[in-house]
């Protein structure tokens, strides 16, 4: 800590920062390549500054590395010339080692400045990734009123207030929380992001025709536990759909027309989704937007009203056209539901796009055949085959270390000690391995996408210029990696009896 901190609050800098993606995890999605599909404002680190900011701290900045394509040493440089009192980073597993090397290295630059850790990996790992960095403190969960309390004991050089999800180092020993995880009360009490707090007018999307979008998040939480993701807090709770509708009247006062919204499922709440529709109408706000739906939740009067507003695109979990491997994924979702709600969304006129995974726990060849021709069936516009990562606090990360399957706790390991470009170890390869799982993924893009009338179905749906040269550096990059050769056969076709 500087020796400012006890002077008033306005006098103390503080900078949250999205750590650099520069020799990050080689996590075998294809899309992992390049920058062709654009950058997303990292709304955790603004949403954070805003709180911040409205609850008195009047400097507060932030720094998005990956925007600005910047390395580690690069980051560090940056933040060094901002001069702060308390730097505030966010940790994903992909960007754990560039987040781990920004802070080595700012500790040599800054060694008073206090460092504060928060994100989805420091949530599996608290204490080996407080441990084990050059951060002081560190954050599990909802980071709004915890950084609150946190800064304000800083700036004031009060002794740190014990805090739900708080780490801290004192005396060279960790400190873990009683309570493991922070939630705030309310979510309603917080602001939308200040968007003006980065360049705005630079993110944005291979999917979008406009030249810029931003993302929105009007809720949080989720009631359900796939098998593939990580979620601390296994219910819902949602901003009112009157401060929605204020948020994306901001959002169109700023001159961006393409936002994504970003709940993991926006129509949880059927009434306040088709409020928030109601209040775009009645406002006249004119704006596209896209949402994340889960197959179930579709009806087709809320998709009329959906469009209505604005709406234009939803991105389905799909995941596997295998009826087996899917009652396994804990979606809680049948084939037929998946189906209905596909076809409504399209009748309705949306863009659909559709997510779909190789590498679950018990697959086998003929199932991801099977989610190769679901996918076909479905015809969604924009299909995406990815493999399944088994990342930390999922469930089948857990599944798969309980049965052998992961021999060892490799992610704890890296974290302890990162280095940069880590390659995976281990998969899920009981009965495809790693190379596969590649082919796999391969053959569903080659077979949806590389198709005659799904090239002119593309090139006749082009808007601009600039979304012409997006799509056709993103095409040529997937065809380079699908056509790539490979050194092991595909099986031949199997029949399930």
């Amino acid at each position: 800590m500087t020796d400012t901190a006890t002077s008033p609050v306005k006098n103390s800098k503080i900078v949250l920062a999205q750590p650099s993606s520069d020799q990050c995890v080689q996590s075998l999605f294809t899309y992992h390549n390049d920058h062709a599909i654009g950058h997303k404002p990292p709304l955790g680190i603004m949403i954070l500054a805003t709180y911040l900011r409205a609850n008195g701290f009047s400097d507060v900045q932030c720094l998005d590395a990956q925007l600005e394509e910047l390395s580690p040493q690069q980051t560090v440089d940056r933040l060094v010339a901002m001069k702060p009192d308390i730097v505030g980073f966010t940790a994903w597993t992909d960007f754990w080692h560039p987040a781990w090397e920004t802070m080595r290295l700012l500790r040599k630059r800054l060694p008073h400045c206090a460092i504060i850790l928060g994100g989805p990996h420091c949530g599996v790992y608290p204490e080996e990734s407080l441990t084990y960095s050059e951060a002081d403190f560190l954050v599990v969960g909802d980071g709004e009123d915890v950084m609150l309390s946190l800064v304000s004991d800083l700036v004031y050089g009060r002794p740190i207030a014990e805090q739900p999800g708080l780490w801290r180092k004192e005396k060279g020993s960790v400190i873990a929380p009683v309570d493991p995880l922070a939630m705030i009360d309310d979510i309603t009490k917080v602001p939308p992001p200040d968007r003006n707090l980065l360049p705005y007018q630079r993110y944005s999307s291979v999917l979008s025709p406009a030249d810029y979008e931003t993302t929105m998040i009007t809720s949080r939480g989720c009631p359900y536990k796939c098998v593939f993701c990580k979620m601390d807090v296994q219910k819902v709770y949602a901003r009112t759909a009157a401060q929605v509708v204020d948020e994306f009247e901001q959002i169109a006062n700023l001159g961006i027309t393409d936002v994504q919204v970003y709940d993991d499922t926006f129509t949880w709440g059927i009434a306040r989704a088709m409020d928030i529709c109601q209040g775009i109408i009645d406002r006249g706000i004119k704006i596209n937007w896209a949402i994340r739906d889960r197959a179930n939740r579709v009806t087709p009067e809320l998709y009329r009203l959906l469009k209505q507003a604005g709406c234009n695109r939803v991105h389905f979990g799909v995941e596997t056209g295998s009826p087996r491997i899917l009652e396994k994924s804990g979606k809680f979702l049948t084939m037929e539901q998946v189906e209905t709600g596909i076809a409504i969304a399209k009748e309705t006129g949306m863009t659909v796009m559709a997510y779909f995974m190789f590498g679950f726990l018990d697959e086998t060849v003929a199932d991801a055949r099977m989610t190769i021709d679901f996918a076909k069936k479905l015809d969604p516009d924009y299909p995406v085959f990815v493999i399944l990562i088994p990342y930390p606090g999922t469930e089948i990360y857990t599944q798969g270390l309980e049965r052998g399957v992961i021999p060892h706790d490799f992610w704890r390991e890296f974290t302890k000690n990162p280095v940069p470009d880590y390659r995976i170890p281990h998969l899920v390869e009981e009965h495809m391995d790693r190379e596969m799982l590649v082919q796999m993924r391969n053959l569903g893009t080659r077979q949806l996408y590389f198709q005659p009338r799904r090239i002119v179905r593309e090139l006749r749906s082009f808007t601009s210029l600039s979304e012409l040269r997006r799509k056709t550096k993103l095409g040529l990059m997937l065809a380079a990696e699908v056509y790539r050769p490979r050194s092991k056969p595909l099986p031949a076709p199997q029949t399930l009896h």
